[in-house]
């Protein structure tokens, strides 16, 4: 979402919000594949990141 501060326009803040979202969605799955692999680190307390960062828009 730092990008999204040296937006040009509005326009273009919004496209990179949208991007960061996406991103966000993205990272949520793997953070979720990984929390059902048995070698794999608890990733509950990222994924609550993922969903406060989610919330902010």
């Amino acid at each position: 979402m730092k990008e999204a501060q040296s937006a040009e326009n509005k326009a273009d803040f919004i496209h990179k919000i949208k991007i960061a979202i996406k991103e966000a969605n993205e990272t949520e799955f793997w953070l979720l594949l990984c929390n059902e692999l048995e070698n794999y680190p608890n990733s509950d307390e990222l994924l609550n990141d993922i969903f406060e960062i989610k919330d902010i828009k």
